[in-house]
C-alpha cells in the first residue's frame, strides 16, 4: 500500500522556450505531496531548475485536474537578475 511519501498525485507539465532554432521544450512529471502547499513549493523549485534561466511557463495540477499552481516566467535579462513570476 502507498504511504503519502510515495504518491505522486500532482503533475507539473512545463513549456520552455529554446534559446536557438526556436521551439520549446516540453516537460511533464509528477510531484511527490500529500499536501498542497509542498507541492507547490516542489513545483516553483524544479521549475526554477529547468528554466535555467530561458522563458517558459509551468503548471501544477491535482489528481483531478485542476490547476493548484502557475506561473509564466521571461528569460533572465542580463544585469536584471532576471524577470518577475507572473
Amino acid at each position: 500500500m502507498a504511504t503519502p511519501e510515495t504518491q505522486a498525485p500532482y503533475r507539473l507539465q512545463c513549456m520552455i522556450h529554446r534559446e536557438s532554432a526556436g521551439g520549446i521544450i516540453i516537460h511533464d512529471e509528477q510531484i511527490p505531496g500529500p499536501l498542497v502547499e509542498a507541492a507547490v513549493a516542489a513545483a516553483k523549485a524544479r521549475f526554477a531548475e529547468l528554466r535555467a534561466g530561458r522563458a517558459g511557463s509551468a503548471a501544477l495540477r491535482d489528481s483531478a485536474g485542476r490547476v493548484v499552481w502557475s506561473a509564466r516566467q521571461d528569460a533572465a535579462t542580463p544585469g536584471t537578475g532576471g524577470s518577475a513570476a507572473r
